[in-house]
């Protein structure tokens, strides 16, 4: 036999439930998870014969086409051994901003609209040398040296 009682409580244990459902959906939908564009990028820049190359510039491009607008770029020049390091760039952004910027920018530029993260490193600066482009996927680790064609 069910008393009033008994069944206050249990109205009382499903509405609470109810609350911390809804909390916990309301942070994991608002949360803002980090998503990494590139990993730590660490290379060194190198003629065809393989020695090392200095006096030139690498910079580093990075944007997640679906969360930003505006690309970044980070300048950095060369060590004595042809070698530089780019940190790892990410982004943070939550399940609900990430929906609606889909939503956005297929509404914008259609279903082949671009929505993922892109990193590319240019090497560039020396007149010796021919402006390299190395393109980062993010199926495949980051290259760890780029070769950088002479001018005679």
């Amino acid at each position: 036999m069910k008393t009033p009682l008994g069944l206050f409580r249990t109205g009382r244990s499903t509405g609470t439930a109810a609350v911390v459902f809804i909390v916990i959906a309301l942070v994991l939908l608002f949360y803002p998870f980090q998503t990494t564009i590139v990993p730590e990028w660490s290379l060194r820049v190198v003629d065809e014969e393989g020695a090392a190359v200095r006096n030139v510039n690498v910079t580093e491009h990075w944007q997640h086409f679906l969360l930003e607008s505006l690309a970044h770029e980070d300048v950095r020049q060369v060590s004595e051994n042809g070698a530089v390091s780019f940190p790892e760039r990410t982004i943070r952004a939550s399940v609900v901003s990430r929906g609606l910027a889909t939503i956005s920018r297929i509404k914008r530029d259609g279903w082949r609209a671009r929505r993922s993260p892109a990193a590319s490193v240019v090497v560039w600066g020396n007149p010796g040398y021919a402006t390299t482009v190395a393109v980062y996927f993010p199926s495949a680790l980051p290259q760890s040296h780029v070769i950088v064609p002479t001018i005679r």
